[in-house]
């Protein structure tokens, strides 16, 4: 039993004779505007987009769950009733990803691009398809790389800026830059990284999970400036004219660079150079320098500033402390008294065994370690970490 594809839908159990020839029918359905009640009117184009009640009451909840006369519960909708069509006004959504939507409702198919992915998913949660929101989500998890993890967050971005900020669209944001952050070096060097928004750059750099130390991070950023601002010569080949366009580009980012804790070496010969940094950050930064403990004892514990960032290989192979769960590999080195600290992995429940004896023959007599113990859906998964006295070194 099964199904495959090759150049059209065959089915190879009996029982499911019909279904390609069903999903025939229904997309010359979906193609019939004579026989349509519902024409929608999306974006500002006001694209006329035809379809069937019956079919959506079908299979949107967002026309399931309509009560008391009305037809629908989209957010952001306008509904005219009339005959013989009811007319629903979607100004918020682009139209060739709502003729993608409604091609999944008649037919199950639908053909997905990293660029529309979002806003495919958008309109699916507010149209209640749940089942293609997963697969939305699928296929960000297993496409998302290195090379168009940038693109992804761009357009996360557009997604939660027109839903308001929903939560399935901050999610999609978060997820975005958690994978960015784990793989920042190789993220910074693609060309979509340096085409960025300035908007997305901000909630880049301002992630404490961003895996690259501060002067890694002011080196991307300015490689950004320059792309923007057109300028390819390093620093100390720039015009004047050059300077003051790159300086344009980094209003409003630079703040975001936690400078103070950049080397000072790398501060004096690569940053202030350009002239970006203000006279002011500057005094503060040498301030810093000269007497680190007496400015953080004048610094609130909340100034990011003076927050190392997480590099997520502190804990080498672990499947918890990954995502939204990296910035528990902070509190945790804290406890340790070492903020950079690097951990090798000795014991996986998962791999090793679930037994006590298991247990027992890979962790004991090793010490210091940390048992890390995550707790879903009544699975349980421990992990065993031991500091890595003869390989790590604080950095």
């Amino acid at each position: 039993m099964g199904t495959r594809v090759a150049g059209g839908l065959h089915f190879s159990d009996k029982s499911l004779v019909g279904v390609s020839r069903l999903l025939e029918d229904l997309q010359h359905l979906l193609e019939d505007k004579d026989s349509a009640d519902i024409i929608f009117v999306i974006g500002r184009e006001e694209t006329h987009i035809a379809a069937h009640k019956l079919i959506l009451k079908a299979r949107c909840k967002s026309f399931v769950e309509a009560s008391g006369g009305e037809v629908c519960v989209i957010p952001g909708s306008t509904v005219t009733p009339g005959s013989p069509h009811t007319t629903i006004r979607l100004p918020q959504y682009q139209p060739v990803i709502f003729r993608q939507v409604i091609n999944y409702i008649y037919t199950g198919k639908v053909v997905m691009s990293d660029s529309g992915v979002f806003e495919v998913h958008g309109v699916a949660h507010d149209l209640g398809l749940e089942e293609l929101c997963q697969h939305c989500e699928d296929h960000i998890a297993t496409t998302m790389t290195p090379h168009n993890a940038c693109t992804f967050l761009m357009a996360a971005l557009k997604m939660e800026q027109r839903t308001g900020g929903s939560k399935g669209s901050r999610s999609f944001v978060d997820r975005c830059v958690a994978y960015i952050g784990e793989n920042a070096l190789e993220c910074m060097q693609t060309s979509s990284f340096l085409n960025l928004s300035r908007e997305a750059l901000i909630r880049l750099i301002s992630s404490d999970n961003l895996a690259l130390e501060e002067e890694d991070v002011w080196r991307g950023v300015l490689n950004w400036a320059k792309y923007g601002a057109g300028v390819a010569q390093p620093t100390a080949h720039w015009t004047e004219e050059e300077r003051l366009r790159v300086c344009q580009q980094l209003q409003g980012v630079i703040n975001h660079v936690r400078l103070l804790l950049i080397d000072s070496q790398v501060f004096a010969e690569e940053v202030e150079p350009t002239g970006a940094v203000p006279m002011e950050l500057s005094l503060e930064r040498y301030r810093y320098a000269a007497l680190p403990n007496k400015f953080k004892d004048n610094s609130t514990n909340e100034d990011k500033r003076l927050q190392p960032r997480v590099s997520l290989k502190l804990f080498a192979g672990s499947q918890i402390l990954i995502n939204e769960k990296m910035s528990l590999q902070r509190i945790l080195n804290n406890w340790y008294g070492v903020n950079k600290q690097m951990w090798r992995l000795v014991y996986r429940a998962s791999t090793h065994g679930y037994s006590a004896d298991a247990f027992h023959r890979h962790c004991d007599g090793v010490a210091p370690t940390y048992t890390i113990v995550m707790v879903e859906h009544k699975c349980h998964s421990m992990l065993l970490f031991i500091h890595c006295i003869s390989q790590c070194v604080p950095l």
